[in-house]
């Protein structure tokens, strides 16, 4: 089981954690001796060190394995550091060891193993652009990955809810979108406001693209007695499984693994729909209100 309690905790700083801020946008090289930056650099003693010193640090290899400039700097040349653990809207500025996940698209094994092995606190390294979503864009497109060069890239993302319940999100982030603990908050949270806003509070709901299934566990919480969830991508349902039984869900569910479209779903009194930004949701839409009373598009 996973202690939130515990690693909540571990995102706060103590009293004697130092903040650093380095300029983002002049080159790393002329605000700092590179030589001196190592896995011990400014870290407290507390294990943890400043966000822009851990990034710095990164930088560095990635100068000297030549995948990014000499004049390289902070903003315009950094790769994607994802939490190994989100809480909320909670961005901690001091970081622990094992608990950064790295995406860039011209990582290197090489550079990879330097990562792991050099800056503590990474945990995971990941060659692909955020710009290409991973996952299943839709049923006439292929399962998209990034590469994992080395780590482990299993991320947990808790988010609060207006039911005083936490809601618990365990991903592969080689595998699944991108979409840190504040977005999926705010999703859950314009949901709860259109079911209090509309008077729904029982009966069966659809999860029509639920992904790793934070939508259809909040419904099962807030008191739908049957909730049913389809995703066309077969790896998000082997994760939705794991969710489930994280999140101790009470309740009726049933799983499908079948594009929308093709779903032979029974009535329902809600349909909710959270597709990938910028897909055409035109027929998803076109079948939700045809076999819900209630369809939110999140």
């Amino acid at each position: 089981m996973i202690n939130l309690d515990e690693k909540i905790d571990a995102l706060n700083q103590c009293e004697k954690c130092r903040d650093v801020q380095v300029k983002k946008f002049s080159p790393l090289r002329d605000l700092m001796d590179l030589s001196e930056l190592d896995g011990n650099y400014m870290k407290c003693e507390c294990g943890k060190r400043p966000l822009d010193i851990v990034m710095s640090h990164i930088l560095k290899i990635m100068i000297e394995e030549e995948i990014v400039p000499e004049k390289a700097t902070l903003r315009r040349n950094s790769p994607v550091p994802l939490s190994a653990f989100y809480y909320s809207s909670l961005n901690p500025q001091f970081i622990a060891e094992k608990s950064l996940i790295l995406l860039h698209k011209d990582f290197t094994k090489e550079t990879a193993s330097r990562l792991i092995n050099e800056v503590p606190e990474v945990k995971c390294v990941l060659k692909g652009s955020p710009q290409i979503p991973t996952g299943q864009f839709d049923k006439d497109s292929e399962i998209n990955h990034f590469e994992i060069l080395e780590g482990d890239d299993e991320q947990i993302n808790v988010m609060r809810t207006l039911l005083r319940e936490k809601v618990v999100i365990v991903k592969n982030q080689s595998k699944h979108h991108i979409e840190v603990a504040m977005t999926t908050e705010e999703k859950l949270l314009r949901l709860h406001n259109y079911l209090d806003n509309n008077g729904i509070n029982k009966g069966t709901a659809i999860d029509a693209m639920c992904g790793l299934g934070a939508l259809g566990i909040y419904l099962l919480k807030y008191g739908f007695e049957k909730v049913i969830f389809n995703d066309i991508n077969p790896e998000m349902i082997e994760a939705l499984r794991k969710n489930l039984e994280i999140n101790d869900v009470d309740g009726d569910f049933e799983i499908y693994n079948e594009a929308f479209e093709d779903l032979d779903a029974e009535h329902a009194d809600l349909c909710v729909i959270d597709a990938y930004p910028g897909a055409d949701i035109s027929e998803i839409t076109k079948k939700a209100e045809g076999i819900a009373d209630n369809v939110i598009i999140i």
